[in-house]
């Protein structure tokens, strides 16, 4: 016997693997996959830069904004120049550098001052002379060969002020003026360039008039005049970033001649301000001594539900073969002809472990996908994905998924093979597939939760129940459950596939040679009983 589903098996592995249609499905989800990763990127480099106009009738608001934006678009240096450091950075020991000179020093303390606290970050890095200091600093360490870093553009470029245009009239003249710029009617005149006037940023002189503070019983009505305070004009509502820094940047200098009025220093506010208390998250589970939290910790921790869509994409998947290679023999009468060698159980059997094995295929080829496309295409975002492939492959985790994702294709394969016995086309089947299919998705639906309630009452329910039990279980793997819960639930789920699988077999027995309309719920409770057979 074990022979014969040994041949049907690799009949079936073999008609799956070397269709194309199964490997443009394989290879179809990591394309996608690779396709986002690369159009998000294309994109995030291809955002314009935006133009825009400020007119500060007070005088008081424009240093600040300048300084605003110059400083945000600093931030955005530092963060690729951090990037770029990372992946260029060789390992040279410079044990006879004084500390204060050590290029790996000065950039270790860069990576954990940014990963701590950015903004102190980005103000030491000012302070320090900004990149080409840092550049000077980090050379040493880099790759001769890495190529010239190239820091980002600006994202706001401030225009002048078209010609005839009064900065000095009142508001609404200004904005009367300017309305050809702002709807796009005309272009500005960059040098030789002509560009679009992205937003317009007005303060009029009576602007301080407006400051609202906490006590001002007149803020709430005062806020129904769109007049008060500082105007923004754009059409581009949902590019924000500008108002944003603006926002920001005006309500610090508020905030700041405030502090100078009751004559508190703004300076040691600042710093103040800037103080903190490092916090370290420890895992008392760990070994004494290394208890402090990771990031690979982290992602060890929610590793747990990436495999559980991994289990569930590929049983899909899977599932999805097998029904439909069934109804195609069926329809076929290729599977008379098969029974006339074997029985109804061998040819069960052997479908069910020939596909199987595609599944697995399924699965190695998404990992060697995605390991090829982190090592031809090396980024920041491509290294924290390795990172995360490697806690992945490297964890303790994979047992329990090549248990639970044999266990959980074994109790659902036999479900559906069953379906495909009972019908002599796909449309037929999705009528009997859907109340399977939302009980698959309630995990599903749960996921985040269990993660964060592992071993909560709601998950340890869950978990006695088979048809949820691989997907609660294997996202509770790294909460370390009870181990009256692992041995517990393994036994029901073990039982509940022998089940499953002798229901099924009795099911497919009668319903494989079947022909006209799928039974009806009488029918397939005799078939379940036995009763159909005398």
């Amino acid at each position: 016997m074990l022979r014969v589903v040994g041949l049907i098996a690799q009949r079936e592995y073999a008609e799956n693997v070397r269709t194309k249609g199964f490997w443009i499905g394989v290879l179809l989800l990591p394309l996608i996959f690779i396709a986002i990763f690369l159009f998000s990127s294309l994109l995030a480099s291809a955002t314009p830069t935006r133009h825009f106009i400020l007119i500060d009738q007070t005088g008081n608001y424009q240093p600040g904004i300048t300084a605003a934006i110059q400083r945000e678009h600093q931030r955005r240096v530092l963060q690729e120049f951090a990037a770029y450091v990372q992946r260029h950075r060789l390992d040279i020991n410079f044990e006879d550098a004084p500390a204060d000179l050590n290029p790996n020093e000065q950039i270790d303390r860069l990576l954990d001052n940014i990963s701590n606290d950015e903004l102190a970050a980005l103000d030491q890095w000012l302070a320090n002379g900004g990149l080409n200091v840092a550049l000077a600093m980090a050379s040493p360490s880099l790759d001769p060969d890495a190529p010239a870093f190239t820091p980002p553009r600006p994202q706001f470029i401030a225009a002048a002020l078209p010609s005839g245009v009064d900065d000095r009239a009142s508001p609404d003249l200004i904005v009367s003026q300017l309305r050809p710029w702002l709807d796009g009617q005309q272009t500005l005149n960059e040098g030789e360039e002509q560009i679009k006037l992205f937003a317009l940023i007005l303060i009029p002189a009576n602007a301080d008039t407006d400051i609202q503070s906490p006590d001002d019983t007149t803020a709430a009505t005062a806020a129904i005049d769109s007049s008060n305070g500082i105007q923004y004009w754009s059409s581009n509502l949902t590019d924000t970033r500008l108002s944003t820094i603006i926002q920001n940047s005006i309500n610090s200098t508020v905030r700041s001649r405030a502090y100078t009025d009751q004559g508190i220093d703004v300076e040691a506010v600042r710093q103040i301000q800037r103080t903190r208390l490092p916090l370290t998250r420890l895992d008392p589970l760990k070994s004494e001594g290394n208890e402090s939290v990771s990031l690979a910790d982290t992602f060890r921790q929610w590793a747990p539900v990436g495999f559980v869509y991994l289990m569930f994409i590929t049983l899909m998947q899977s599932v999805q073969y097998l029904l439909s290679n069934t109804i195609e023999e069926k329809s076929n009468r290729i599977i008379e002809v098969l029974l006339a060698s074997v029985t109804p159980g061998e040819l069960m059997m052997g479908k069910l472990l020939g596909i199987g094995m595609s599944g697995i295929t399924t699965i190695v080829a998404w990992l060697v996908s995605f390991l090829l496309f982190i090592q031809f295409y090396q980024s920041t975002e491509t290294a924290v994905i390795s990172q995360l492939l490697d806690v992945l492959l490297g964890s303790e985790l994979i047992p329990y998924f090549l248990f639970y994702y044999i266990a959980g294709y074994a109790l659902y394969a036999g479900f559906f093979l069953a379906i495909g016995s009972l019908c002599n086309t796909l449309k037929e089947a999705q009528n009997l597939m859907l109340p399977m299919m939302m009980i698959l998705l309630l995990p599903l639906l749960t996921m985040s939760f269990i993660a964060q309630d592992p071993n909560g009452s709601i998950a340890r329910i869950m978990s006695w129940i088979p048809l949820f039990t691989p997907f609660i279980m294997m996202n509770r793997a790294a909460a370390q459950p009870p181990l009256f819960d692992i041995i517990g639930t393994t036994l029901v789920l073990l039982l509940s596939i022998v089940a499953m699988l002798w229901l099924s077999g009795r099911v497919f027995r009668q319903g494989v040679l079947r022909s006209g309309q799928p039974p009806r719920l009488l029918e397939i409770y005799r078939m379940l009983t036995g009763k159909a057979d005398a």
